[in-house]
């Protein structure tokens, strides 16, 4: 296994280049949480999971919150090694009580048991307790759609939205995501966060000095609009449409803590603001089409419905539409083919990671 020195020094050779090869990057990842004490196995989840949010060009998810996940391992906060327990009372239901586990390892280790289900009874159900940030919820939608079910994720948040008609922010971004198989083609995949934009965005931007944030996007402690980022961390950010948006973030709230009988979004952290587990919650969902109407009626179907919005009349001037998960999905072949381009967020949060190793190992 490489030394913290090794890791460190290619920490800040990544973060200084101009590009980076998609297969040497993962490596990286890998190594990195490796040496923050994931067995091999775990290692290559953790790495790939958190590989796939830079790679479909989120600059909000995926390798840049690396210095959370790092910073967690290292203080225990969370286990390399936790002791996983499963209940259920149904055939197709299960509860995983991940002991404080690596969100982007138990995630897939859940997604996988849902899948398995719906393979056997057409649908399969598992929420978990005592997880951690779990990076894109379209990773886990999208791994159940490749093998031909509709996939959903769930997962509640640290407080950032308040209810409509509050000014104290209560549930988190609580992001959805769902991905549906088409046949012969790229799945249709959505993920997308509650709010009209992820708080850890806002962190990002603060972090590099960013002074003002789009209006629509925060209310200040008192509930009144800012634009103002080291504000808006301490406020509240807004719900995509409204009380609609307050909703839904409240759907899935219930669905992650309520069906775990875990802690509720306004009880969690992150482990690098608070020295404690996060104890967030999560909730993954596969469904089978041959439980329906059959693959093939399922498939004709969903071809047919997505053909029909990308024939559809584009506005003067404008692209033709695309389907949810298009655009990522061609930046995820473009990295892969071309390598990944180190941007700002990515390049800042290796840094940290570098600092946060040597810091630890240094006489």
């Amino acid at each position: 296994m490489a030394t913290s020195a090794e890791i460190a020094a290619r920490l800040k050779d990544a973060a200084a280049g101009q590009r980076m090869a998609a297969s040497d990057f993962i490596a990286l990842m890998r190594d990195t949480f490796r040496y923050a004490g994931l067995g091999d196995n775990d290692a290559e989840i953790a790495a790939e999971v958190a590989a796939y949010g830079t790679l479909h060009g989120s600059d909000a998810h995926g390798a840049v919150q690396m210095p959370l996940y790092i910073t967690g391992l290292l203080d225990g906060t969370i286990k390399s090694k936790p002791d996983v327990k499963t209940t259920n009372n149904l055939p197709c239901c299960m509860v995983m009580d991940a002991d404080n586990a690596l969100g982007l390892v138990i995630s897939q280790k859940a997604m996988d048991a849902a899948i398995e289900m719906a393979k056997k009874y057409g649908m399969g159900a598992v929420a978990v307790r005592n997880s951690s940030h779990f990076g894109g919820a379209g990773y886990y939608s999208e791994r159940a759609a490749r093998q031909g079910l509709v996939g959903f994720a769930f997962t509640n948040a640290s407080p950032a939205i308040a209810p409509t008609g509050s000014k104290e922010a209560l549930l988190g971004t609580n992001p959805i995501g769902a991905a549906f198989p088409l046949p012969g083609a790229e799945p249709i995949v959505m993920d997308m966060a509650t709010s009209v934009v992820a708080r850890s965005r806002i962190r990002a931007m603060l972090a590099l000095g960013v002074k003002e944030l789009p209006d629509g996007w925060a209310l200040d402690p008192d509930g009144k609009p800012t634009s103002d980022p080291a504000v808006a961390v301490k406020g509240s950010v807004l719900p995509i449409g409204g009380p609609k948006g307050y909703a839904l973030s409240l759907m899935v709230e219930l669905l992650c803590s309520a069906m775990s009988d875990g802690e509720p979004g306004f009880q969690v952290t992150y482990e690098n603001v608070v020295k404690r587990p996060s104890t967030i919650s999560q909730f993954f969902f596969a469904m089978n089409p041959q439980g329906f109407v059959g693959l093939d009626a399922y498939g004709k179907r969903a071809a047919h419905i997505a053909g029909k919005l990308k024939s559809a009349k584009p506005i003067d001037g404008a692209s033709a539409p695309r389907l949810p998960g298009e655009r990522s999905g061609e930046a995820d072949r473009k990295n892969r083919a071309d390598g990944l381009a180190m941007f700002d967020n990515l390049s800042h949060a290796l840094k940290v990671v570098a600092g946060i190793i040597e810091k630890r190992t240094a006489p």
